[in-house]
């Protein structure tokens, strides 16, 4: 019997993977859920990324599926940028992206970690590269 151990991607490489998805013509997409806290003052509905949805003309391959499982919010993350699910992270990434009021990364990817369900202070540095990776895309596809 064979036993294949997938790590997942490093810092280094999960821009790699991203780019290859992209090369093969693989789309990213975020589906999203809506969660209602009910307080005193009546519900309040709060939106989170739920599913990341890889769509493209040919099934993916397993080698890819199994990096995509073991990176998935690094990859939600990237999705957040190319295709924002959501108003709000539809302009910050605008804002990211052009001036005035211009904001870093870093900040984008502080609200994507919330949104992706990661903690916003510890987990940033982690998808950090993989926002930039997906602003630099979609920068050269603008």
């Amino acid at each position: 019997m064979t036993v294949t151990v997938v790590a997942p991607v490093t810092a280094s490489t999960e821009v790699d993977l991203l780019a290859e998805l992209l090369e093969r013509g693989y789309s990213l997409s975020v589906e999203t859920r809506v969660d209602v806290y009910n307080h005193k003052v009546g519900p309040h509905p709060v939106t989170y990324a739920d599913r990341l949805l890889v769509s493209g003309d040919e099934r993916v391959p397993d080698h890819l599926r199994e990096a995509i499982a073991a990176n998935k919010p690094l990859l939600l993350a990237a999705a957040c940028v190319l295709s924002p699910p959501t108003p709000w992270l539809w302009e910050l990434v605008r804002r990211c992206r052009t001036a005035p009021y211009r904001i870093t990364p870093g900040v984008l990817a502080a609200n994507i970690a919330a949104f992706v369900g990661l903690d916003p202070i510890d987990d940033t540095h982690g998808i950090e590269p993989a926002v930039r990776a997906a602003l630099e895309k979609e920068g050269r596809d603008a």
